[in-house]
């Protein structure tokens, strides 16, 4: 490609967005050359990367939008490939000629989101930048780029392509300094991609001191005697996806060396991985399959034994009928038999898995069911008091072919209708909500591309955490609220949007993603850790009976707490300070940081710290991270957060309990959403929470059986 010449830029003072804007044309300049017309449709967002030299600043330009090609005269397609550059902004306000270039290897269609990390440790003494890229290839599919920039030289360090639309992530998951990178392995494609069905995976790749390579589950070298053999016993019970018991051994190994590197990243990614299939056990697509994806024979088990053996063995019956499975028999019968034979060779005298097995021998061959019959006579063995299991040997002997007809093809999916807007006098749509009017949100979601929503299938008819993100954007873009919540503006605003789409779709630049607070996701033993965060306290009410439920499980919580209610209630701000908790800074009035101005910004956070510091003193120092009320936040308020010594901390499972739909509802989206180093979102004050503490004991005693830590943010 052509290389440009150095650029004067107008002014040495000019703002970073109109830096951006002209070494975004300068990039692209060289490209529309080559390609032409093709490429008038080609954008780039350009940014800093905080390094620099002392010739000047560091920037790095990435590519986006539809990408152009030319035939030469022999026929020969060329093609452009998104990519990104490397320039210096010089100390004589010139931007520098491209001093790299790297073509991103998953060549995706378009970039989304762009992020630049400090590499920490992984580049001791050097003057270094990580800059993730997420983008989209195929309809459905996601790519993700991770590049090293040092000085000078930039260069790929880790490709991943996902069949999702969410290809991975980075995080810090051991508290080293140095983010780990974690790629999204699910298979969306257990039915058919629209069928909202996953077998979810997950890769984590660390550094090794010289490049990123997979942490694989097997047994860590130098273990002997005990501790060899239990790391076995846990790579065997991972191999046979028993994921709740491989967990569980994997922390108490680890626990037994915690100075063993190996047990430890062993126990971290077999945790990772139980949270992510136990989280998706008994999804609504395919309830049985999922609970078996996960291990959790018990649960599957449980689904057959609530019906008739008639009922239970039917092939269109309720376990297959109404859910992805219809879709596509073979392929559940398939998975069925794969895992459960697989968990057999580890656990053979479980009656649950056995009886699993009988199921799916039966789908398999509905006319010969010797196999099947001889899988239910070994559960029966393995639990000769299961009235179930007496009833479907008794059954199976007594029938030649199984009952029903194997279900047809469902007919295409139609746009459903939405709510009535009189519905919204009364209600709203919000976390944990389950039906039809949840699939016509998610319908219309998934129709507006800006918001990156991926439809997830007819069968899945719950408004969860993508949901919930993907309403915030749509309230962002449309001005209106950002609650999280569907209301009759918001609707209104989503139908509009998808008029729009069908009209024409803007190319949107890449998103900056939000502010990250360094915190693990794992403890010592590779126990998986959530951070458990109340909002809009103290409040002599809910607060203490919170604190109590704390002290039951020994689970400590990050409190981030309003000024005025501090001032009305220092001694319940003391008494969660000396139990360990964290108080921290949530505004003086609950005001929205992103609409007030520089003196009032001020105001609202150190009338709170002093507020807090007067009621609880010196312990509760540091006051390190702020939450903007409502999530609101924009450049300035992460400009003055900075400036005041305040990370801008925000949350990314909310239950939306404010809306108090009921304890349970709040309970299962928590438990359900849980990942480690996840933060929870709750709220001890603003209004009546007695479904916040009653919810709050049964995720502490969920997440407790699963091993979960629970840890202060921001410490």
């Amino acid at each position: 490609m052509p290389t440009t010449p150095p650029t004067e830029a107008p002014a040495e003072d000019l703002p970073p967005e109109e830096l951006a804007s002209e070494l975004a044309g300068i990039a692209l300049e060289p490209i529309i050359e080559v390609f032409g017309e093709g490429a008038e449709d080609l954008t780039a967002h350009a940014f800093p990367l905080g390094t620099r030299d002392g010739e000047g600043e560091f920037w790095a330009v990435v590519t986006n939008g539809p990408q152009p090609l030319y035939r030469e005269e022999d026929g020969n397609v060329i093609n452009f490939f998104h990519l990104v550059a490397l320039y210096r902004r010089n100390v004589d306000a010139t931007w520098s000629e491209p001093l790299g270039e790297v073509t991103l290897e998953t060549a995706p269609h378009r970039t989304h989101i762009v992020e630049v990390l400090d590499p920490g440790p992984l580049t001791p003494g050097e003057d270094a930048a990580l800059i993730a890229i997420r983008g989209q290839t195929g309809a459905h599919g996601s790519t993700f780029d991770v590049l090293l920039a040092q000085g000078r030289w930039l260069k790929t360090v880790a490709s991943h392509i996902s069949g999702t639309p969410d290809s991975g992530s980075l995080a810090d998951l051991d508290g080293d300094g140095v983010v780990e990178l974690l790629f999204n392995t699910s298979n969306a494609y257990v039915f058919c991609y629209a069928c909202g069905v996953q077998e979810k995976g997950e890769q984590v790749y660390r550094w090794n001191g010289l490049a990123y390579e997979a942490v694989l589950v097997e047994t860590p070298d130098g273990l002997s005697g005990d501790l060899a053999s239990k790391a076995d016993q846990v790579v065997r019970l991972a191999g046979a996806n028993l994921w709740r018991d491989a967990a569980a051994l994997a922390v108490e190994t680890s626990s037994r060396a915690p100075e063993h590197e190996g047990l430890r990243w062993l126990s971290i990614v077999v945790n990772r991985m139980a949270v992510v299939r136990l989280g998706y056990a008994g999804s609504s697509g395919q309830p049985l399959l999922t609970s078996v994806f996960a291990g959790e024979y018990g649960a599957a088990f449980s689904l057959m034994e609530a019906l008739s053996p008639e009922e239970a063995f039917a092939l269109d019956g309720p376990l297959v009928s109404g859910t992805a499975a219809e879709t596509d028999l073979p392929s559940m019968v398939s998975y069925l038999l794969f895992y459960a034979d697989e968990a057999l060779k580890v656990r053979g005298d479980d009656a649950d898995i056995h009886a699993v097995r009988a199921l799916g021998q039966v789908l398999a061959s509905p006319d010969e069911l010797n196999r099947a019959r001889s899988s239910i006579s070994r559960a029966l063995r393995l639990a000769p008091d299961n009235e179930f299991l007496r009833e479907a040997e008794a059954y199976l002997d007594s029938i030649e072919v199984a009952p029903g007809l194997p279900p047809g093809a469902p007919e295409p999916e139609v746009l459903l209708d939405g709510p009535e807007m009189s519905y919204f006098e009364e209600y709203t749509v919000g976390t944990g909500d389950q039906g039809r009017r949840v699939r016509a949100l998610h319908q219309r979601l998934a129709r507006v591309r800006s918001l990156g929503f991926a439809d997830p299938g007819r069968y899945y008819r719950v408004y969860d955490e993508a949901t919930r993100e993907a309403v915030l954007k749509l309230q962002v873009e449309a001005g209106l609220p950002p609650t999280g919540v569907v209301d009759g503006p918001t609707w209104e605003a989503l139908e509009a949007a998808v008029e729009r789409e069908q009209a024409r779709f803007e190319e949107a630049a890449p998103l900056t993603a939000p502010p990250r607070v360094t915190h693990t996701a794992h403890g010592a033993a590779g126990e998986p850790v959530v951070y458990l965060t109340f909002d809009d306290g103290p409040h002599p009410t809910w607060t203490p009976q919170v604190l109590d439920v704390l002290s039951r499980y020994g689970a400590k919580a990050t409190f981030f707490v309003l000024g005025q209610s501090v001032e009305a209630y220092p001694t319940l701000t003391a008494r969660l300070v000396a139990e360990g908790h964290d108080a921290e800074n949530h505004t003086f009035d609950h005001a929205s940081l992103d609409k007030v101005d520089r003196e009032t910004f001020i105001a609202e956070v150190r009338d709170t710290d002093d507020a807090i510091h007067a009621a609880a003193g010196a312990q509760a120092d540091p006051i390190a991270c702020l939450r903007p009320p409502y999530g609101a936040y924009d450049a300035q308020t992460s400009a003055l957060a900075a400036e005041l010594g305040k990370a801008l901390t925000l949350w990314n499972v909310d239950p939306q309990d404010w809306r108090r739909p009921g304890a349970d509802q709040i309970a299962e989206h928590l438990v359900t959403h849980a990942r480690p180093g996840a933060i929870l979102l709750m709220h001890d004050g603003g209004g009546e929470r007695s479904q916040t503490v009653e919810a709050l004991d049964t995720v502490l005693r969920e997440l407790t059986a699963r091993g979960y830590t629970f840890a202060l943010l921001c410490r």
